[in-house]
């Protein structure tokens, strides 16, 4: 039986149905292993429903729900003064089973044994699943990358080798080589602020990219 319905749901609605296939015989739910209660009412037509056995199963977990399922086989135990009858009253039961549309997927749907009826039902609970939090939307401003190039010199043009220069605010330093030369990867079109010092001394620049940057300090070589 699919839905959320319970297993005391479900056998209080296999007491009215086992009322309306045999309308002449007294329905009761049975809890001991042999299938009859001692406190049960005497008649010449009783029907014990018991259930004998269940297994559980679950689903694949979604992205938004997990779901379980129930296997719930239950008995029918027909004990009738008449024999006879009894046997028809079986055969009733199985008819009536067999059109039912709750029953669980098995190899055998109804199966009749020594005077008791088999079948199994199914029973689906679904828990959903908190939602995860929405992704912000975040927009990544991505500037073509340049190159910025120059050399650092002293007034009488000769170069300084291992000057350093402090991009910006940044901890980010350049040096320069043997030539005094430098070069490093910077945002195409924008200019870079910097910080240059040599052997004491030091100059604010503005390097911009595409030519070569020439840089004077005033110190002697």
């Amino acid at each position: 039986m699919a839905g959320t319905h319970d297993v005391a749901d479900l056998t209080s609605s296999l007491v009215e149905w086992v009322r309306n296939v045999r309308p002449d015989a007294e329905p009761q739910v049975a809890q001991s292993k042999n299938g009859r209660d001692a406190a049960a009412p005497k008649s010449d037509k009783l029907i014990f429903i018991r259930l004998v056995h269940l297994d559980g199963t679950t689903a694949p977990r979604s992205g938004d729900a997990l779901s379980s399922k129930l296997r719930l086989q239950y008995s029918f135990d027909v004990a009738f003064a008449d024999p006879i009858a009894g046997q028809q009253a079986l055969a009733d039961l199985a008819f009536a089973l067999l059109d039912r549309e709750d029953l669980g997927e098995c190899t055998e749907t109804v199966r009749a044994e020594n005077g008791s009826l088999s079948a199994t039902f199914l029973l689906e609970r679904r828990r959903d699943l908190p939602r995860a939090k929405p992704v912000r939307e975040a927009v990544i401003d991505l500037h073509p990358q340049g190159r910025i190039v120059g050399v650092v010199k002293a007034e009488n043009g000769v170069p300084i080798a291992r000057a350093s220069l402090r991009i910006g605010d940044t901890s980010r330093l350049i040096f320069t080589g043997n030539d005094g030369g430098f070069a490093f990867a910077a945002p195409a079109g924008i200019a870079v602020n910097a910080t240059v010092t040599a052997r004491g001394k030091s100059s604010n620049v503005e390097l911009k990219p595409g030519e070569p940057n020439l840089i004077t300090l005033a110190m002697e070589t």
